[in-house]
């Protein structure tokens, strides 16, 4: 009987444990490695060595909205606004949340300029680069630090953005 008793008890440790191991393992061990090799349909962008997930703001209505209104982004995410045109347009921090950086593309794929630390508080002040861009991805503040971005890198964005 208490043999019985203990091969229950092992079948659901083994049934919940090994699950669980294998969860902790994917979420834990490197999330963007995870959503690449198990959603590989989320947009990825490359700057240097670094790779990033981006959301797509591809219509006039997802780049007006932005990220007003987020709580956060993800350590290593951003949100890529595609411009249908370059252009010196203007960003704004209203209803944000938490401080980003904005970097600036140009349609040869270079960054033109890096605006970083830009806070809520700023609104209603409005952030354009200096030169045309088709561009421009926000990312948390000190992203651009982090990783060593400057101004003439060259980004490679997801091809659903470029087409």
């Amino acid at each position: 009987m208490v043999s019985l008793t203990l091969n229950k008890v092992q079948i659901i440790l083994i049934t919940i444990l090994i699950p669980a191991g294998i969860l902790y393992f994917f979420f834990s061990y490197d999330a963007l490695s995870f959503k690449k090799i198990f959603l590989p349909h989320i947009p990825i962008a490359h700057i240097n060595d670094v790779s990033f997930r981006v959301e797509i703001a591809d219509s006039e209505h997802e780049r007006a909205v932005g990220l007003s209104g987020r709580e956060s982004l993800d350590e290593i995410e951003g949100l890529l606004f595609v411009f249908p045109e370059a252009d010196q347009h203007s960003m704004w921090m209203k209803d944000m949340k938490f401080a980003i950086d904005i970097i600036w593309i140009d349609e040869n794929f270079e960054i033109i300029e890096i605006q970083r630390n830009l806070t809520p508080d700023s609104w209603p002040q409005k952030f354009r680069p200096r030169r045309p861009a088709k561009y421009a991805i926000e990312t948390n503040i000190h992203f651009s630090d982090t990783f060593g971005f400057r101004e003439g890198m060259t980004v490679t964005l997801p091809q659903e953005a470029i087409e």
